[in-house]
């Protein structure tokens, strides 16, 4: 990758949140009722979640009455990279609609990201940074770093192999969370091999699996959001709404992995 495709790249996935109109930065109260909690542009059609996976430990341990104690460990966009202010990341975000989803549970994301982190980094501090909180659940967002970096799938996929079997000796359960998706960095960055292997490594160790890639190119390609050209001052308004609209539809598929009778 040429020194002009790296400075494009990283300049793309500096301003990549997702667009709209520009919106406010303070927070407004959700209706508690989950059926009516998704806004509209936020909204992503069942089609779109083709893993039927389930999370079996947690499931057990909610079912005994147990909090439910999630770590987010990932990189730039765990961290809440362009968001105005970093409580608004993500992991935050997933927290909040958990509890609305669940209510009555005792409910805590801890975030771990670091930024521009890739898998093999991020197996180093498993110990210390994410299985140290006994954690019921990780959700383990990687892929971009070693798509942007062009490393190494195999070793990519050993990585993930080995966190998820780490994770699982532990006692918790896992979701991967694929990279992110706009048409400026799809046609910069080849996404679909470390795709492709979170895919098959979900399927071997019947992992759950996000699909933010597939998620975020529906709402481009559906007109519900859009991805490039951001202006300066659309970009933390706009980051805000996409980590808002994550966290939202993380806590939907994990809930449908928990109890799927009840999930909407």
């Amino acid at each position: 990758m040429t020194m002009r495709v790296l400075k494009s790249v990283a300049a793309v996935l500096m301003l990549l949140a997702l667009a709209g109109p520009a919106l406010a930065q303070t927070a407004v109260p959700l209706p508690s009722d989950p059926a009516a909690m998704t806004p509209e542009y936020c909204r992503v059609p069942r089609s779109v979640f083709v893993d039927g996976s389930r999370l079996a430990l947690t499931a057990k341990r909610l079912a005994k009455g147990d909090a439910l104690t999630v770590v987010a460990l990932g990189s730039s966009s765990t961290v809440g990279l362009n968001a105005s202010d970093r409580s608004l990341a993500w992991p935050a975000r997933l927290e909040g609609d958990l509890r609305r989803r669940l209510p009555g549970r005792t409910i805590v994301v801890h975030n771990r990201g670091r930024p521009r982190e890739d898998a093999e980094h991020m197996l180093k501090r498993l110990e210390a940074d994410v299985l140290a909180l006994k954690p019921t659940l990780v959700v383990w967002e990687t892929g971009t770093a070693e798509a942007v970096r062009q490393m190494d799938v195999e070793a990519f996929s050993a990585h993930l192999q080995a966190g998820i079997e780490r994770i699982a000796q532990a006692g918790a359960d896992v979701m991967l969370v694929t990279p992110q998706y706009s048409r400026e960095t799809a046609r910069l960055i080849a996404y679909q091999p470390y795709i492709d292997a979170m895919n098959a490594m979900g399927a071997r160790s019947d992992v759950l699996l996000f699909p933010r890639f597939e998620i975020m190119r529906h709402w481009v390609e559906s007109g519900q959001m859009q991805l490039d050209s951001l202006t300066p001052a659309q970009v933390a308004a706009t980051a805000d709404r996409l980590y808002d609209c994550l966290g939202r539809q993380m806590a939907r598929v994990i809930v449908y992995a928990i109890e799927p009778d009840t999930a909407r």
